[in-house]
């Protein structure tokens, strides 16, 4: 089973056609999906910067990029509705789509937020994306989600600003080892190697293969083991041809098949419970 573990409800997947589609074409089975630019069929071309500097952490550079967008645009307002529309696409795809849904430090009380949409959308994870709206670990809004997410045994996935939030995020998973963690993008890889964190429920997402060098996704194997890494592809934010693309990195590399089929699906299946089924 081949689990698309990062992308957005806009672009190629902004409709449940386009989705299945899109999926069918590629091989792949589901694809887990947050709210992304609502209503948007924008597809986007990112170069490949990771072969330029397959040393250097080059997500840093996207994130200067996104903050700069989303401050000018606003577009973090319309998370929520996004969230609405995410929930739809997984009523019309028949379990193709699955739902993370996304929180921002605008909605009031959390935790009440969060227990009200599980009751109707039965998601599978949180995000939070400190590119997206300026938030930090040490917030209470933080502390809140996660604490949320903890309890009630769901993965948060977070996409980290900066190398100072990788050093908080770590400190807080010190001491909440039950927390199951999902970093997007290997986002401070070398910090979580300097500081020697991984435990049962830390978890490195592998998109985009545009920003991640293979010798970056090599070393996160090395060091958390590939039964930690999710496969994911950020579309519609990673470029056309992204998802064959990136299967195929994952399909090269030098690592038994066996760790393969965890990274490209095996591993979101475990963490998620989902149930084997055969994809139409």
């Amino acid at each position: 089973m081949i689990i698309d573990g990062h992308s957005h409800a806009c672009g190629r997947f902004l409709t449940a056609e386009s989705i299945i589609k899109t999926l069918d074409s590629n091989g792949v089975d589901k694809v887990i999906l947050t709210s992304g630019e609502l209503n948007s069929k924008a597809e986007y071309s990112l170069p490949n910067i990771a072969a330029l500097f397959p040393h250097r952490n080059v997500v840093k550079l996207s994130n200067y990029l996104t903050k700069f967008m989303m401050k000018l645009s606003g577009k973090v307002k319309d998370i929520p509705m996004g969230n609405e529309h995410v929930y739809d696409l997984t009523q019309k795809t028949k379990d193709r789509v699955i739902q993370f849904i996304w929180i921002t430090s605008q909605i009031n009380k959390p935790s009440d937020y969060l227990d009200k949409k599980r009751t109707v959308c039965d998601f599978k994870g949180v995000k939070l994306h400190q590119c997206w709206e300026k938030s930090s670990v040490d917030s209470d809004f933080f502390r809140e989600v996660a604490c949320w997410a903890e309890k009630n045994d769901l993965p948060l996935f977070i996409h980290l600003s900066n190398d100072s939030e990788v050093a908080k995020l770590i400190e807080y998973k010190k001491n909440h080892p039950e927390l199951k963690l999902i970093v997007a993008h290997l986002f401070g890889l070398a910090v979580f190697i300097k500081k020697n964190l991984k435990d049962k429920n830390l978890y490195f997402d592998t998109s985009p293969f545009q920003l991640i060098s293979k010798k970056r996704l090599i070393d996160a194997i090395r060091f958390a083991g590939a039964d930690k890494i999710l496969f994911g592809t950020d579309t519609p934010y990673s470029g056309k041809d992204n998802i064959r693309q990136s299967i195929n990195r994952i399909k090269n590399l030098e690592i038994s098949n066996c760790d393969k089929e965890l990274i490209l699906g095996g591993n979101i299946q475990k963490l998620l419970k989902l149930q084997d089924s055969n994809a139409s």
